[in-house]
């Protein structure tokens, strides 16, 4: 393979138009060399928008000896049938998150990939924002002492029914949109997988869940509240509270690429207060992981691609612990899944 991994892109979405391809088109291992859509027209008029050579349908890029690796900005519900068909094609595969609507989804997917020896992401992009290395630091430094809880909110008012994540075939609700990202900090954060969850998540009429909360438990008796909605006024943060101190996020998940984060860490000593903010760099986070996945594909090692399975696989179990908690009232071990 050369030096640059070629992408195809399977889907003419928003995130794809907005962030995926300038991101795919700023690293120096990556180039775009297809997009497909379901519409030859629309696919050929996005070529043509984004200087990319081919428009085509997604059957065609997914057997297209062009590409190496496709991006997957599709709706939840379709990506275990084109991750599927893209494995046994042999393309790497970066699929938008949540990688699948269920656990068994999810399995099917990795035992695939793995059988087929490819590389799969689920672009969690705020993985790889500085920001959370330097809340990592400040916890592994000892700032806030024992870290306690994790509280994570993200969440917007999402108005228009005929949006995808409102519906169940494609495999739509909060949970497996918003809420996925603060299950996955709360894990990075923690730096530890949960050992239980306690959830509840609330239904429109069509059963698609709009909003939800959750528990997760920890080891070193650490816990994490997480809280997730499309009916709510908007957020996106975290906060870390220790036995010494507090940190506190207020852009979390979604980051604009020009933006400099600012991290408080809040500490009292004789009833005062001080709060100390801490500048993180800006940072594209779409740049950063997209160019660890080409460099994944380039200079394949066996020990992080392994450990890269093993992190999707844990992302999903917690998940799925917080669908059986929420349709069975009760708290669910994860090592029981």
């Amino acid at each position: 393979m050369a030096k640059k991994v070629r992408i195809g892109i399977l889907g003419c979405a928003n995130i794809a138009a907005k962030y995926a391809i300038k991101a795919f088109n700023s690293i120096a291992n990556a180039e775009v060399t297809a997009i497909a859509s379901r519409d030859l027209e629309k696919a050929n008029d996005w070529a043509g928008r984004f200087g990319i050579k081919k428009g085509t349908d997604y059957e065609s890029l997914i057997n297209d000896s062009d590409v190496d690796a496709v991006y997957i900005p599709l709706p939840i519900g379709l990506h275990k049938e084109w991750i599927l068909r893209a494995a046994a094609a042999g393309k790497h595969a970066i699929c938008e998150k949540s990688l699948a609507e269920n656990l068994q989804a999810a399995e099917a997917i990795v035992t695939s990939c793995k059988k087929n020896g490819v590389v799969l992401y689920e672009n969690f992009m705020c993985d790889f924002h500085p920001q959370h290395q330097k809340v990592r630091s400040l916890i592994q430094d000892g700032a806030i002492g024992a870290p306690f809880i994790f509280q994570g909110y993200f969440g917007f008012p999402l108005t228009d029914k005929d949006n995808f994540r409102f519906s169940q075939e494609l495999g739509g609700g909060a949970l497996n949109d918003a809420g996925a990202y603060t299950i996955f900090m709360a894990r990075k954060i923690m730096g530890s997988e949960p050992t239980s969850v306690t959830a509840a998540l609330f239904y429109d009429e069509e059963k698609v869940d709009i909003k939800g909360v959750a528990i997760l438990e920890f080891p070193n008796k650490m816990a994490a509240h997480l809280s997730f909605s499309f009916d709510a006024i908007y957020q996106n943060n975290y906060s870390v509270w220790g036995s010494k101190g507090l940190i506190k996020i207020e852009r979390a998940y979604s980051i604009p690429p020009d933006m400099k984060p600012v991290i408080k860490l809040i500490t009292n000593q004789n009833l005062s207060e001080t709060i100390t903010e801490i500048d993180a760099p800006a940072a594209n986070h779409f740049e950063l992981i997209f160019k660890d996945f080409c460099d994944t594909i380039l200079n394949k090692k066996a020990g992080k691609i392994n450990k890269i399975y093993s992190n999707i696989m844990n992302q999903s179990k917690a998940m799925e612990a917080i669908r059986i908690s929420a349709k069975e009232g009760r708290k669910v071990k994860i090592a029981g899944i």
